[in-house]
């Protein structure tokens, strides 16, 4: 097994790449893509291991939770609950208005109900969402901090040392100092004081 060394004697999987994993450490790696992003997909290699070969050792519960992170993670403006015992993922944020006064709204499993737009607690009668000016703040802090926006996405990110060559999370890549597409600009490649 790649992961564990141990030779294997039962059940085992081979990713694209050719090498080959036992059914526990392949599960644990699943498992792993579920509760961290940047692991999602499943790789090998570089190259994704596919459901197919591995989903009869799966649990319902796990290929479940699985098609759940594959939505999450493959949305970029997510709405969570509002509810912080909760935080449960609801869809895509919306930005548009139903009415004048009415903004689209999610309801949670636990019975909160999340604006779409400002992600906070939402009542229809008396909710003012306040997103501009959330948006603003934000937007102020990350300006006076240096951060940048993605040019994807939108979403702020925050260059902590390195090279100025960022990957999003959306898969946007793009220079950190003009924020055009990677290697299209003159900007150097990085800066000696933040290596």
């Amino acid at each position: 097994c790649v992961i564990c060394t141990d030779p294997i004697y039962g059940d085992e999987i081979r990713a694209p790449c050719g090498d080959y994993y036992d059914k526990e450490c392949i599960l644990d790696l699943i498992q792993a893509a579920t509760r961290d992003e940047s692991l999602f997909p499943p790789r090998c290699c570089r190259q994704v291991i596919p459901l197919e070969s591995v989903i009869r050792f799966m649990s319902i519960d796990l290929i479940r939770l699985f098609h759940e992170k594959k939505k999450e993670f493959g949305t970029l403006k997510r709405v969570y609950c509002a509810n912080p015992s909760c935080s449960r993922f609801l869809g895509e944020q919306i930005d548009g208005k139903i009415r004048h006064w009415l903004w689209p709204s999610y309801i949670c499993d636990c019975a909160t109900r999340t604006c779409t737009r400002c992600k906070a607690r939402y009542s229809p009668l008396s909710h003012r969402c306040s997103a501009a000016q959330q948006d603003s703040d934000v937007l102020a802090l990350g300006q006076t901090a240096g951060w940048q926006r993605c040019p994807g996405c939108e979403q702020l990110i925050e260059l902590h040392h390195g090279c100025f060559h960022m990957t999003c999370r959306c898969k946007t890549e793009f220079c950190y100092v003009c924020r055009a597409k990677w290697k299209s600009c003159a900007c150097p490649q990085w800066d000696e004081r933040r290596l």
